[in-house]
């Protein structure tokens, strides 16, 4: 668990990274974390003024979220919106127009943690989606996780081991290609990048299938992209 929350920890920091670096013509930042689970960002990063940030996943998890934070008041314009982004007759694309999000602007989005747990089909019909409701200069933050990492995680299910992991389905070896399918220039890296790692992946640390390493039959990456069509 310790080597994952090494990863988590980069992960983590990577998108506040992004987030926090608005592109100059964003002048009011609209933001959509997709699968936020128990993301709270939007309370505890200094967002610019006149930022509004959505998030979207299944409504016992939002509901839960709000109980828990209680009163404490977000540090932007928030909303949230309940929705299936494995199954889109959930209507979750309509609320989320409906509560503001406009096509015709910029749109950062962040998809953390939510493509390796969706079957193939269903992660290219939402990076269809999100390529769809982009206009050209958005941004998306992405990580996911290559196909040495999925049959590692296939091995852990028949195994009865690997409890995050063994709910992996999709993986690529080509992020900047698959994202260049759908219109995005993609910058990739890897979490013992230098740059991103902050000291956390000595070259002495094992690898495994959840966090990468030193290897490159598995491994996860990290992307930054930008929608040029």
């Amino acid at each position: 668990m310790a080597k994952r929350t090494r990863y988590i920890a980069i992960r983590t920091r990577f998108f506040d990274d992004l987030l926090l670096a608005t592109p100059p013509q964003l002048s009011k930042p609209q933001v959509v974390i997709l699968g936020s689970g128990l993301d709270t960002r939007a309370y505890r990063l200094p967002w610019p003024p006149a930022t509004r940030l959505y998030e979207v996943d299944m409504p016992g998890v939002l509901d839960y979220k709000a109980n828990a934070l209680g009163t404490i008041k977000p540090n932007c314009c928030h909303h949230l919106i309940a929705g299936d982004l494995e199954n889109f007759q959930t209507g979750w694309i309509a609320r989320l127009l409906e509560a503001g999000l406009r096509q015709e602007i910029p749109t950062i989005w962040i998809l953390e943690g939510v493509v390796m747990y969706l079957p193939e089909p269903s992660a290219h019909s939402l990076l269809r989606t999100v390529a769809a409701l982009s206009r050209p200069g958005s941004v998306l933050g992405i990580d996911g996780v290559n196909s040495g990492s999925i049959l590692a995680a296939q091995s852990a299910k028949n195994a009865n081991r690997g409890r995050v992991v063994r709910h992996w389905q999709f993986g690529c070896d080509e992020p900047q290609q698959l994202l260049k399918d759908y219109g995005w220039s993609a910058e990739v890296s890897q979490p013992q990048d230098i740059g991103i790692a902050h000291g956390r992946y000595p070259e002495s640390m094992p690898v495994t299938a959840e966090v990468g390493g030193h290897q490159q039959e598995r491994g996860v990456w990290l992307v930054k992209a930008r929608k040029d069509q």
